[in-house]
């Protein structure tokens, strides 16, 4: 018999076809809205049309457009962590995992949300609290206890959300991966 402590309270979380709850689907619909329209273009019912819910049923797990749409981002970037929380990332894995095909979404979905939060004081709240948690994560895994360090580290992920966006440099994504590894490792070693 389940504890008390086992047994969930309240209804439990609606699923479709695939087990996939509404929530994870209402954040992969946020990725994908974002990255097609960007920051702005991104609508509560086109999100809501791509995880099958109605609009309202957004605001049983979140705040709105802007809260979705961070939390969309925060739940991409722990995409990174490694399955095992005692494992920290050095510095030049994350620049690999920022720089992968995989993950080019995800640099699409940061960079407007970055971009997003000079124009939105709410979504500057919301990426400051979550550049904070960030920073007291990465400051005592890595040891780089100085806030400079660790902005810089973060001012460059930033800037490679931003790699696609220099197309008229030809560099294969080899060689900017390696150039990318090489100067991470000397900065942050």
């Amino acid at each position: 018999m389940a504890s008390v402590a086992e047994r969930r309270v309240g209804r439990p979380p609606k699923v479709d076809d695939d087990g996939v709850a509404t929530r994870d689907r209402l954040l992969r619909a946020a990725v994908a809205s974002c990255v097609e329209f960007g920051f702005d273009g991104a609508t509560v019912v086109d999100i809501a049309a791509r995880a099958d819910v109605s609009a309202p049923a957004i605001y049983n797990h979140f705040g709105g457009k802007v809260e979705l749409l961070v939390a969309a981002a925060r739940w991409e970037l722990a995409r990174l962590a490694p399955p095992d929380e005692s494992v920290v990332l050095a510095a030049p894995d994350v620049v690999r995992a920022f720089l992968s095909a995989e993950f080019l979404s995800t640099r699409r979905l940061l960079a407007e949300i970055h971009v997003a939060a000079a124009r939105y004081p709410e979504v500057a709240a919301l990426l400051a609290e979550w550049h904070a948690e960030q920073a007291i994560v990465w400051a005592s895994a890595s040891g780089m206890d100085d806030d400079a360090v660790v902005k810089t580290f973060f001012a460059l992920l930033l800037g490679l959300c931003q790699i696609e966006s220099l197309s008229a440099l030809p560099a294969s994504p080899s060689s900017l991966e390696r150039c990318a590894v090489a100067l991470t490792a000397v900065l942050y070693p």
